[in-house]
Order: structure tokens, then C-alpha cells, then sequence
């Protein structure tokens, strides 16, 4: 009896190669086209769904939304955190927040020996079971707290909560009850300090004059001539962490927003800190609309470089000639991902510098 691997990202893809390896065999269904023969991209109804003996679930997939008025507790799911938790033997500590949890996690393996960092960081899951390391940091996402069936955590590390992914969730206490389900791990905790971790999960103070290193795209000194610097942190992806990147400014600056508004469902939100704010992409309109300032401008139909040509020419520019580019939104119809508008401001703004 065959066994579905439902969605076919960086998941459903670590699903093919788990379940290859233990000799299972497996039909896999996303929305794109696959090239795979045993791949389709039809949506299976209910009594398809049926004749599979395991439905391998990628954890960003939504099924309200793809099964209105139905309801799946007669089905096998499972994730690939069910499975991690039941076949691995490490010590897990998994790690959760609204923001600043990769860098919690980045920086937690930096200082704890013998871990590894698995889940929204680092390599998936089943490629890393029983790798050998004593410990597994593990990012986890609302979208896999909501779906596992059972926390199997020695630490559990719950750093904030703010509203984000209401589009997926649709109302911030079905999102924050998702994060809450970390809290029932072994050890529940709401530290973020690095060190502090350390001694919680090893019993040990941490000694060593240690500088951490940060991760790329959060807040990343892309260039620094004379006055002018530009800062990449384009991991904002909603308010929160875009009003962090804001108050750690030390200096006048203006700052870049772009992407997709739509994941917060926020209404209105006045931002204070930056001289000057500067909007544009496929959804400027629609953050024009939400964000207030007293001195913004809204770039209509220019690409990034257009845009951060307009605001080196602007007259005002030597009074704040510092760029945060931290868009506050997920990247929408701009980029495929935060990674590549970030990767595209660095280019650019390196490549205005060399001329």
C-alpha cells in the first residue's frame, strides 16, 4: 500500500529521501508540476487520500484551505518532527519566537559542543537523525508546532510572541496557541541569552570571552564609506523585527520597506526612528496605505536599484546618509525570498559603491 508525501518543498523533498532510504513506497502531490513519474499536481480528494496508508504533511501546507468544511482525524498524517522525535536519540532543544529565534539558535550552536542545528535552520530533520551530535537545536515554526502530534522535547525555548502568519492562522490566539505548544516540552523556558542556555541545558556556566557571529541578512554591514553606510536586514519580515533593526540604529538614517503586508493583517502602524521611510515594490500601495510618517515617499514601478538610486539623489540624503533596509514584510510578489532581496540589495548597493 502506497503512502503520499503531501507538498514537495525543502520537506517533502527530506520526505523522498527518508522514506527512499527505508525501502517505502510513496506517491508525492504539490500544487507545481513535479518531474517525477509517481508526482501529481491534481489535489487529491478525500477518498484518494483515503487509500494511502501514511500522508508524509509538509508543514506549511494548510488544509482548511484546501478542504473547506472537512475534517481529517480518520486520516494517517505525520510530519517529519513526529518522526525526528520518536527515531532520534539526541538531546533536543527546540526553539521558537515570533523573531530572533535563528539567531537564538545560531548562536546557541556556536558556544554548545558536540550540536547540531536542524529544522528552520540548518539541514531538515531527517536528514540529520542520529547524525551522531549530542544535541539538536531546533527552530520550529507555528506551522510544525501546530501540526506535530506530541512536543518530544528535553528544552523547550519560547523567546516572544507578536502577531504574524495571521493569513495561514487567521486569528493571532490560534497563532499563539501554535507557539504555546513548545511550553509543554521537558524543560520549558522563555531565555534567549546564549549563555544562559548554555548553563540551563548543561548545568555549566559558560566561561569563554566569546564574540558571536550573526546571521546573514540581519542587520549586515553591507558597506561603510566615510558617512555612508548601508544595512542589510532584510530577515525583517514583519514589524516586529523591523522595529528591532530600528532601535538598534545609532545614527540618522532612512529606511526601505517592500513585500507583502498581507501575513500580519495589520490596519495601520506609525513607525518612529528613521529621517525618512522609502516604499516600493508590487505592494507599495498596500503598505502606503498602513504605514504612517511624517516624511516618506512612495516609489512607484522602480526596481530596487531605481529605488536606491532615488534615495542617494534625494536632496536631503547627506543629513541621514544611512540605508536600513529592513522591508518589515515577507517578500510577496518582490522576491522569491528574504534571502534573495537581500542578496539583491548587497549587489546593488556594493556595485553603486564601485562606481
Amino acid at each position: 500500500m502506497k503512502s503520499l508525501i503531501f507538498g514537495y518543498g525543502i520537506t517533502g523533498q527530506s520526505f523522498d529521501r527518508y522514506l527512499t532510504k527505508q525501502g517505502i513506497n510513496f506517491d508525492i502531490y504539490d500544487k507545481k508540476d513535479i518531474n517525477q513519474p509517481n508526482a501529481y499536481s491534481t489535489l487529491p480528494n478525500k477518498k484518494k487520500l483515503k487509500s494511502y496508508q501514511t500522508i508524509y504533511l509538509s508543514p506549511g501546507i494548510n488544509l482548511e484551505e484546501n478542504y473547506s468544511n472537512s475534517t481529517f482525524e480518520d486520516l494517517n498524517f505525520i510530519t517529519d518532527m513526529d518522526i525526528f522525535f520518536q527515531e532520534d536519540q539526541s538531546c533536543k532543544i527546540g526553539i521558537t519566537g515570533t523573531n530572533g529565534k535563528s539567531t537564538c539558535c545560531f548562536h546557541l550552536n556556536q558556544i554548545l559542543e558536540e550540536s547540531q542545528l536542524v529544522g528552520n535552520i540548518g539541514n531538515p530533520v531527517l536528514d540529520q537523525i542520529n547524525s551522531g551530535k549530542k544535541y539538536s537545536i531546533i527552530e520550529l515554526s507555528s506551522f510544525q508546532l501546530e501540526k506535530v502530534k506530541e512536543i518530544n522535547l528535553d528544552f523547550g525555548i519560547l523567546i516572544n510572541i507578536a502577531p504574524d502568519h495571521l493569513d495561514y492562522h487567521k486569528t493571532f490566539q490560534k497563532y499563539s496557541d501554535a507557539k504555546n505548544r513548545i511550553r509543554s516540552a521537558n524543560v520549558a523556558s522563555t531565555e534567549s541569552d546564549p549563555r544562559s542556555l548554555y548553563r540551563l541545558i548543561t548545568g555549566k556556566e559558560f566561561i569563554n570571552d566569546h564574540t558571536f557571529e550573526n546571521l546573514p541578512h540581519r542587520l549586515e554591514d553591507v558597506t561603510t564609506i566615510g558617512s555612508f553606510m548601508a544595512i542589510n536586514d532584510s530577515k525583517a519580515t514583519n514589524l516586529s523585527s523591523m522595529k528591532y533593526a530600528i532601535d538598534k540604529m545609532d545614527q540618522p538614517f532612512c529606511l526601505i520597506l517592500c513585500g507583502a503586508p498581507s501575513k500580519e493583517q495589520y490596519e495601520a502602524q506609525e513607525i518612529f526612528g528613521p529621517k525618512k521611510i522609502f516604499i516600493f515594490g508590487a505592494h507599495a500601495n498596500e503598505i502606503n496605505e498602513r504605514i504612517f510618517h511624517k516624511n516618506k515617499a512612495l516609489l512607484l514601478n522602480q526596481s530596487l536599484k531605481q529605488a536606491l538610486i532615488s534615495i542617494i539623489k534625494d536632496e536631503n540624503f547627506r543629513s541621514w546618509p544611512c540605508i536600513l533596509f529592513a522591508p518589515g514584510h515577507p517578500s510577496g510578489k518582490d522576491y522569491k525570498n528574504f534571502e534573495e532581496r537581500g542578496d539583491d540589495f548587497k549587489n546593488i548597493i556594493q556595485n553603486l559603491c564601485s562606481n
